[in-house]
């Protein structure tokens, strides 16, 4: 019996004091670094261990514990009898390589327990984990109880329920930010800034650094000031004043880009000025269009089209306008052409009907006129080129090609002061040069003179012949002489001296 007293007393000496906060305390002096992706399996991994192992130990080791046991002292049997449990719940009696392998699983399990419980205390989970926070924090409480107690194998249990816990905490941990962030914005979309707040800030307290929840936060602190500028913006359009609305929504998307509704009053207030804007110019450039102001109207419809490029009415009348101002070119051209046919430029009237017939060859008056300009241009080149050589005249073909002219000439319709004039010249020169003029040769009455495309005069002292203007060539014969060539002109209108014929010169 002492001895059993003694027994008590030396198990009563090696009981340590439970300290409900081993796990804090631990926890503090350990800082065991965090593992996110990694910590809810690794809890299941460890969980399902320890049942295995528990089983295990049930099996295989305690049959042969409890049937190799033996009592060490006789007297005590009696009582231990009597205190007996069933069979089925007497805890099993381990060895001590089983206590220290136990002992070395509950500390790792108190270490995953220490890493998960910083993990869950970074999310906050104290504030939204309610029952399960509470049950997490009562199983690891009794695993450090147990464990100060040198009970391993309830700390492996507590230990290891207390993780399944917390990864069920960390697993609802992903599902609360998705959904509050879903929730925040659906309160975004209705207006309602306070309860946007909430679950910005539910999320933000679970990951601080959630880069959407960061930027749903910052739309809910605007969002009473934006709604204010879309009221604004919406006041200013039922009175008319779309700029002025415009500019009230487009400051609200300042605030917050992604808020549809004022969004899609920004879109509805710019199609209305769109739409005014396109109405306006497409009646300006309709009216210039009526007023054959064909630049303008030009430059109208293209504004338009800037405004609409699909616009069919605006691409049908610019085309319009363009034609105009084809007409209004080809008008002009032709207003040019005939003032230089007036002037009687005539190559510079060609170039012009030229120009005209490149860019449209079926214009009849350009045609007409370009023909009607080449017969002048050709007139007048012919006109010049005798006046301007009168000497030309002195052959009788060309005489009479010029006398053709001069009748082609005066056959002009509307003939202008230049062709008039020319005509004017031309004929005096014919008239000139076909008339003829009192000319007087001398010789010495031996000399027998001829004079070449008029003919053979003879012998005389002093002779008068009637020649028209031209140049002409009188030749002198003598029997024993050397023959004499005197070439000699006619000017029309002038006094020519008297010829001199006459064979001086002996051939020896």
């Amino acid at each position: 019996m002492a001895n059993i007293d003694s027994q008590a007393t030396a198990h009563e000496d090696t009981i340590i004091p439970v300290n409900p906060e081993l796990t804090r305390i631990a926890a503090t002096a350990s800082a065991v670094p965090r593992d996110k992706g990694s910590g809810p399996r690794l809890l299941v991994g460890v969980s399902l261990f320890v049942a295995l192992l528990l089983a295990l130990v049930v099996i295989l080791v305690l049959p042969d514990w409890v049937a190799n046991e033996e009592p060490e002292h006789s007297a005590p049997v009696e009582l231990v009898a009597e205190a007996a449990l069933p069979e089925e719940m007497q805890a099993p009696v381990l060895s001590a390589e089983e206590l220290v392998a136990l002992r070395e699983e509950a500390e790792t399990l108190l270490a995953n327990l220490l890493t998960q419980r910083a993990q869950l205390d970074e999310l906050a989970a104290a504030g939204w984990g309610e029952d399960v926070w509470e049950q997490y924090q009562d199983r690891s409480r009794a695993g450090d109880d147990a464990y100060l107690a040198n009970a391993f194998q309830d700390a492996v249990l507590n230990y290891a329920e207390a993780l399944g816990l917390g990864a069920q905490m960390l697993e609802r941990s992903a599902e609360i930010v998705v959904s509050a962030l879903r929730a925040g914005n659906a309160a975004l979309d209705a207006g309602n800034a306070r309860l946007a707040l909430e679950q910005f800030q539910l999320v933000l307290g679970i990951d601080a650094e959630n880069s959407a929840a960061q930027r749903g936060l910052r739309r809910a602190d605007s969002l009473p000031q934006v709604t204010v500028l879309v009221r604004q913006g919406t006041e200013f359009e039922r009175q008319g004043d779309l700029a002025a609305a415009a500019g009230a929504f487009r400051n609200a998307l300042g605030l917050d880009p992604d808020w549809a509704p004022a969004r899609s009053a920004l879109e509805a207030v710019a199609m209305r000025i769109e739409n005014q804007e396109f109405d306006r110019r497409m009646s300006e450039g309709l009216s210039a269009l009526a007023t054959e102001n064909y630049d303008d109207a030009y430059d109208l419809f293209g504004e338009v089209l800037l405004i609409r490029p699909d616009s069919v009415d605006a691409r049908d009348a610019q085309t319009q306008a363009q034609q105009g101002q084809k007409l209004d070119e080809i008008a002009l051209v032709e207003a040019r052409a005939l003032g230089f046919e007036t002037r009687e430029l005539w190559d510079t009237a060609i170039q012009l009907y030229r120009g005209l017939l490149e860019t449209e060859e079926s214009l009849a008056f350009a045609q007409t006129g370009l023909e009607r300009s080449m017969l002048r241009a050709d007139l007048d080149a012919k006109l010049v080129n005798l006046i301007d050589n009168p000497t030309l005249l002195f052959d009788d073909r060309v005489l009479t090609d010029a006398g053709a002219l001069l009748d082609d000439a005066r056959q002009v319709q509307d003939a202008g002061g230049r062709l008039t004039q020319q005509i004017a010249d031309l004929n005096q020169l014919i008239v000139l040069a076909s008339t003829p003029l009192t000319i007087t040769f001398q010789s010495d009455e031996l000399t027998s003179v001829t004079i070449y495309r008029v003919g053979s005069f003879g012998t005389f002292a002093e002779k008068e012949v009637e020649l028209r203007p031209g140049n002409y060539r009188a030749q002198g014969s003598r029997n024993g002489y050397r023959d004499v060539l005197v070439d000699f002109i006619v000017r029309p209108g002038r006094q020519t001296a008297s010829i001199d014929v006459r064979c001086a010169e002996l051939i020896r």
